[in-house]
């Protein structure tokens, strides 16, 4: 009896009672909308070749940026293992999406036939990376270059502390080092470019943002 009362007294819970359900579509159709709209004006992730007028030239890359930042972003560039490859690690890894969310431009560069070139510390790969970061800047963004780091698995993470230790630009803010070793995977330069290290065997979205988190801040030193 009391229940009916209040009703009966109560236009709105009257009302509610008989929209509820469609109240609640509507709701979920503009949180669906609003989260397509967001969505649609994220950087998505491309396949790229560095153009002519690079010593790379020709050799591909995945790439994600916001093409006009506000500010200069910060660079990532994530380096594969051997027998594997730029797609399967960005889509294992959760990158893109957490490059979304925190700001920073992203680039997965591809070795030649699968495999990472490691003899020499100013060879063909370390070129490649010096023209990542080039291109990076120069065509797809604005990069702040004192926060651009570099992170890998296995072999991709020995060129990773190969690149940080060799002399000339870029100097890299900071090197992620995934993957588990007998020994360290080459040499550390930790006075110039720190490392931080994961001892995980796959690369999954905690392990980027564990790296994230240890990178960010850093900028480099010299």
């Amino acid at each position: 009896m009391w229940f009916g009362w209040i009703v009966a007294s109560n236009p709105l819970a009257g009302w509610w009672g008989k929209n509820k359900r469609n109240v609640i579509i509507a709701g979920v159709a503009l949180v669906a909308i609003w989260w397509l709209v967001a969505a649609n004006g994220r950087p998505k992730v491309e396949r790229v070749t560095i153009p002519d007028g690079y010593p790379s030239a020709d050799r591909e890359l995945l790439v994600q940026a916001d093409s006009k930042p506000n500010d200069p972003l910060p660079l990532v560039i994530i380096l594969h293992d051997d027998n594997t490859d730029a797609s399967s690690l960005e889509h294992d890894s959760g990158a893109s999406s957490l490059a979304n969310r925190r700001h920073f431009a992203l680039a997965f560069p591809e070795a030649v036939a699968g495999t990472w070139r490691l003899d020499d510390p100013n060879g063909a790969d370390q070129q490649y990376l010096r023209d990542v970061v080039r291109y990076m800047d120069e065509e797809r963004t604005d990069i702040d270059l004192n926060r651009v780091y570099v992170w890998g698995i296995g072999e991709g993470a020995r060129l990773a502390l190969l690149a940080a230790c060799s002399p000339g630009p870029p100097v890299y803010a900071a090197v992620g080092v995934v993957g588990q070793f007998e020994a360290e995977p080459g040499p550390t330069c930790d006075t110039v470019a720190p490392h931080g290290r994961v001892a995980e065997t796959n690369w999954n979205k905690k392990v980027s943002s564990t790296l994230w988190d240890f990178s960010r801040d850093l900028r480099r030193k010299v």
